[in-house]
C-alpha cells in the first residue's frame, strides 16, 4: 500500500476499529451481532495484505489496486457517516418539561442499583415528577438474563426512594425492546384512561430521535424529555450501539 493508502486506512478502517472495540469491550449484551463482523471485515482483509499483499499485488495489480480503494472508501464513508450521525443523533432539537405522563425507559441495572445511564434517566425523571405535582410516570423495563429484578422494579424503588407516591408510578415490566417499551407504556396509559394530552419520553439523549421515530410509527405522538449524557466511554459505546440500530432501521424500513 501507498502511503496514502495507509494514511487514509488509519482514518477510516483505524476508527471504525477503534468504535467497534469500544463496544465490544463496554457492552455485555450481544444482541446486535454487527459488531464482530464489523472488525473481522476490518482486520481479516489487513491480515491478507500483511501476508500476501506483495504476491498478489505482483500477480492482480488492477484488481488489487480497486479492491484497496473500496476497503478505503467503506472505511472513510463510516468515519463521515457516523461523525455526522452523532450530531444529528445528539441535537434534539424541541424538548418539553411539562407533560400529563412520562414514559421511563429502562436500562442495564444491577439489582436495585441502576446503572450510570438509568440514574441519568431516572434524576432526570425526578425533576420532572417533582416539577409536575399531577404528572404520572411508567416506568417501562423487563428483565434481562442478568438481571435480578426487572428495570421497572429497579425504577419504581429509586423514586419512591426519592419521595415520590408510588400512586404515581406504573410499573410496565414486559418490554424489551424500544418499539415494547412504547407499546406496552401505552396500553396501560391507555387502560388506565389516564389524561394523556401530552407524554414525554424520559431516557437518554442519543435514544430520544428513535423513541419519537418508532412512536410515530406505532401512530403514536411522543414528545422528548432528554436526560443529559455526560461524555465516557459507555456514552460512546451506546453511540456506536445506537447507529447500528439505525442501520438496522434503515434497511428493514421498520
Amino acid at each position: 500500500m501507498t502511503k496514502l493508502q495507509i494514511i487514509l486506512t488509519v482514518c477510516g478502517a483505524g476508527f471504525a476499529a477503534v468504535n467497534y472495540t469500544v463496544y465490544l469491550l463496554v457492552s455485555k449484551r450481544a444482541s446486535l451481532p454487527l459488531a464482530p463482523i464489523v472488525l473481522l471485515c476490518i482486520f481479516v482483509p489487513l491480515l491478507i495484505l500483511l501476508f500476501f499483499g506483495k504476491r498478489l499485488d505482483a500477480a492482480y495489480p488492477k484488481l488489487m489496486s480497486v479492491l484497496k480503494w473500496i476497503y478505503i472508501s467503506v472505511g472513510l464513508l463510516y468515519t463521515v457517516s457516523f461523525t455526522v450521525f452523532s450530531l444529528l443523533i445528539t441535537n434534539i432539537g424541541k424538548t418539553v418539561d411539562k407533560a400529563d405522563v412520562y414514559i421511563v425507559f429502562g436500562c442495564k441495572t444491577h439489582g436495585y442499583t441502576p446503572s450510570m445511564l438509568l440514574s441519568f434517566r431516572l434524576e432526570k425523571a425526578y425533576e420532572l415528577l417533582e416539577a409536575n405535582p399531577d404528572a404520572y410516570a411508567v416506568l417501562s423495563g423487563g428483565r434481562g438474563e442478568d438481571e435480578t429484578v426487572s428495570e421497572a422494579e429497579s425504577m419504581r424503588a429509586y423514586l419512591t426512594g426519592r419521595g415520590i407516591s408510588e400512586e404515581r408510578l406504573i410499573l410496565e415490566d414486559r418490554a424489551t425492546s424500544t418499539e415494547e417499551n412504547i407499546r406496552y407504556s401505552m396500553q396501560l396509559i391507555n387502560d388506565r384512561k389516564l389524561k394523556a394530552d401530552t407524554v414525554a419520553a424520559v431516557s437518554s439523549d442519543y435514544h430520544e430521535k428513535r423513541i419519537v421515530y418508532q412512536a410515530g410509527k406505532l401512530g403514536y405522538d411522543l414528545e422528548p424529555a432528554p436526560a443529559k449524557t455526560p461524555f465516557s466511554r459507555y456514552f460512546y459505546a451506546n453511540l456506536v450501539r445506537e447507529y447500528m440500530v439505525w442501520i438496522r432501521i434503515l434497511i428493514t424500513s421498520k
